[in-house]
């Protein structure tokens, strides 16, 4: 479900991203209508969503570590046999 939403969530960044195609200030100069605000809302909040993703992605990694080191179970190496 968390992957299904991550999965959409970036397929409408990517696309608002590509609707753009040019920087704030070459988009206001043309009557783009009502998407122009959006385009523009959607340039201002994708790095703060990248990095939201990111920080959790990151976070989640060391929770994950935290736990096994916790566990009490010791790593292998690359050089020990299964």
């Amino acid at each position: 479900m968390k992957r299904t939403h991550a999965a959409l969530v970036a397929a409408v960044l990517l696309a608002a991203a590509r609707a753009a195609e040019a920087c704030p200030a070459c988009t206001t100069r043309s009557s783009g209508g009502y998407m122009i605000p959006i385009l523009l809302g959607a340039m201002i909040l994708t790095p703060y969503l990248v990095t939201t993703v990111v920080l959790r992605v990151v976070r989640k990694a060391q929770a994950a570590e935290r736990a096994f080191e916790d566990s009490g179970i010791a790593p292998k190496t690359a050089g020990e046999k299964a």
